[in-house]
């Protein structure tokens, strides 16, 4: 069984520090997803320019219920962490995702707020390949209000810079 930890913050100066942890803590830079990877970007308000992102939360293949929450998180300018990790860690890694100095928002209240919400479609979504190993489902032996904890059969693919 793979594991897989997520997180939404407030800057990416946030998201990037618990990167840097996570890669402390000797986790593969490409198993660690910053979304959107970048400060400099710029909020369109409209949901067709921020596709890139949406299709990179796609990749990770989690539930449409929390993936309609990034989504929309990201499109309010947060940034999604999301880290595949041994079984081992997922309490250490939850540690670094919540601490409060990390802006970490409660994912319950976050859900609540846009469970309405649209979830965006991939921008491609006749050439997007689904593969039923690797589609997450959230681990309730790890619960914890400001990070999600997922399982899933396979390996994501590592992301390559």
């Amino acid at each position: 069984m793979h594991r897989n930890v997520t997180a939404i913050y407030r800057t990416y100066a946030t998201a990037d520090l618990v990167r840097q942890e996570l890669k402390s803590l000797g986790i593969s830079p490409g198993y660690i997803h910053v979304i959107p990877d970048t400060d400099n970007r710029v909020l369109t308000g409209d949901a067709r320019g921020d596709h890139r992102y949406f299709d990179q939360l796609y990749d990770l293949h989690l539930p449409d219920e929390d993936l309609r929450t990034y989504q929309q998180s990201v499109r309010n300018g947060d940034y999604v962490v999301s880290a595949e990790v041994d079984q081992g860690q997922i309490e250490r890694v939850q540690e670094i995702m919540r601490r409060p100095e990390s802006e970490a928002y409660d994912l319950d209240q976050r859900s609540a707020e846009f469970h309405t919400a649209e979830l965006y479609p991939h921008s491609d979504p006749t050439g997007r390949r689904i593969d039923e190993d690797r589609i997450a489902q959230r681990d309730p032996d790890h619960a914890d209000p400001y990070t999600r904890s997922y399982r899933r059969s396979a390996r994501l693919n590592e992301r390559r810079d």
